[in-house]
């Protein structure tokens, strides 16, 4: 006793039929009655390939397009976010002053006594006498600025708001 398998003509592309060893039936189970070829009834156009389907290489292509157009964006995004937390960076380390009260990326929280180019004095306690030398990239964030002896408090007040 044998089973027949029958598929629906649709799953059916016309490379698979062409290809088959028995004419387009093989694909269609033992025992199916006509030819596959037939009883799809499509027309092929000039170039040889079915209307409505697409080049496999060609939707490959597509979506390797996409994936690099979302890389490229990516890499943008990151790369202006960085120019952006760079100049914040810079601003923050020209504007240093005397008597400002910084923290260090080690965590360290001290007043600015002295500067160099590249090093900063911090004095950590004011009890102790405890001084570091610190350097100036090591510095995370400005915790509170000095008041300048120029600049009125009211200017310094409505900056900060």
């Amino acid at each position: 006793m044998t089973h027949d398998i029958l598929m629906p003509s649709a799953w059916i592309t016309p490379a698979l039929i062409q290809d088959s060893p028995q004419g387009g039936g093989g694909l269609i189970g033992p025992g199916a009655s006509g030819n596959a070829a037939t009883t799809q009834q499509q027309t092929l156009p000039a170039d040889g390939t079915a209307t409505g389907q697409t080049n496999g290489r060609q939707g490959g292509m597509d979506v390797m397009f996409m994936i690099l157009v979302l890389f490229g964006g990516m890499l943008l995004i990151t790369m202006f976010s960085g120019r952006k937390d760079k100049k914040r960076r810079k601003d923050m380390l020209s504007s240093l002053a005397k008597k400002d009260k910084i923290r260090s990326a080690g965590g360290i929280i001290g007043t600015i006594i002295e500067m160099k180019d590249d090093e900063v004095l911090i004095e950590t306690d004011r009890a102790s006498h405890t001084r570091l030398w610190l350097a100036k990239g090591s510095i995370a964030s400005v915790i509170k600025h000095a008041k300048s002896a120029d600049t009125p408090e009211e200017e310094t007040n409505t900056a900060g708001a």
